[in-house]
């Protein structure tokens, strides 16, 4: 029988971290921290370091890897297992790292006696995936961050061969929502095509969602796009690992992302640089500040004296993802994470959904 353990994730958005044990043995999915000024660790005790065998991650963002590092602290020496281009985007080692690549997708892959595990594409973050786990006789699922319609980046499921899950442990982020992302960037073209005489900023963050808008206005508009030196090595990722694409999609080559600065360009950067929003405040007083998800500190300020113009795009499953994704994996019990709507003892009530 399954001992779960919720140690962050659940009623919350960050901290991502879920402990499962069985007949004496555990496995940890994911292991992050809150992205507050606090850092908030998930709730590991020494009790859970004494029985856990191996350590699932599903991508590098920090609420679900930052607390890693505390896992060694405790002495945790175990396996931790994720996809190779996870594994590249670390900002530190991991001692006794397992990864997988490509060619094993969908495949089963032993890390014990009594653990086995499949993997697939959640399109969330290039190298960002979901786990079918066997765990003695109980089979898990664990979506990690999971966007069904990304523009470039796949995303799967597991092959429907009448597993019934004991357990599915599923992304709820963005619940409250109800967004076709398509339509979001076609807006998003048609609002830039309407400003000829103004430049756009655009804090972006490490995800498939800036690459996503990055490469649909590089295909719809005739601006040039400017791209920061972080996010330019996360464009680059994707020519590496083209499995982890629509078939139909590639990221196409920057126009003129090497000119001078300029009054009619896009700008994308790191959402985190306060500094660099700051500077091209300053130089293009017109410029349009453009916010694609939940608005952060720099952006919540009233000092900016700028218009911020929002154009919402998914990087979670809204309702109707949920609910779809819930109907195709069937389980006995089902934990929704990510968000502060969800929690153990209930779902989203319909009458909280924003349809806009």
């Amino acid at each position: 029988m399954l001992n779960i353990d919720i140690l962050g994730g659940v009623g919350e958005y960050g901290r991502n971290c879920f402990y499962i044990e069985n007949r004496g043995q555990a496995i940890l999915l994911d292991c992050g921290i809150m992205k507050n000024a606090e850092k908030t660790p998930p709730n590991l005790a020494p009790a859970h370091i004494k029985k856990l065998q191996a350590v699932f991650i599903s991508h590098s963002h920090i609420d679900h890897v930052g607390a890693l590092p505390l896992l060694k602290k405790m002495g945790y020496s175990g396996q931790v297992l994720m996809s190779h281009r996870t594994a590249q985007q670390l900002q530190q080692p991991i001692p006794n790292l397992h990864t997988f690549h490509p060619d094993s997708i969908g495949k089963w892959i032993k890390v014990n006696d009594c653990i086995a595990f499949q993997w697939g594409y959640s399109g969330h973050l290039i190298g960002s995936v979901w786990y079918k786990i066997q765990f003695f006789d109980e089979v898990l699922f664990f979506s990690g961050d999971y966007v069904a319609d990304s523009y470039l980046l796949k995303a799967t499921l597991p092959e429907e061969d009448g597993t019934v899950y004991d357990v599915a442990f599923i992304d709820s982020g963005h619940i409250e929502k109800c967004i076709d992302n398509l339509e979001v960037l076609q807006q998003l073209a048609a609002f830039i095509k309407a400003q000829p005489n103004h430049a756009f900023i655009f804090p972006s963050s490490f995800s498939g969602k800036t690459v996503d808008m990055i490469s649909y206005l590089s295909e719809h508009t005739s601006r040039a796009i400017h791209v920061d030196t972080k996010l330019q090595n996360l464009l680059e990722q994707y020519d590496e690992d083209p499995d982890n694409l629509w078939p139909s999609k590639k990221v196409l080559p920057l126009r003129h992302q090497h000119l001078a600065d300029s009054d009619h360009m896009l700008y994308f950067f790191m959402e985190q640089n306060d500094a660099r929003l700051e500077e091209l405040v300053k130089k293009y007083p017109t410029a349009i500040v453009i916010q694609t998800g939940y608005a952060h500190s720099s952006l919540k300020r009233k000092d900016l004296n700028r218009p911020v113009t929002e154009f919402f795009y998914k990087t979670h499953p809204d309702y109707r993802d949920l609910m779809k994704l819930s109907q195709c994996i069937h389980a006995r019990k089902t934990i929704y994470f990510h968000s502060t709507h969800t929690n153990l003892a209930t779902t989203l009530k319909r009458e909280e959904i924003n349809y806009g």
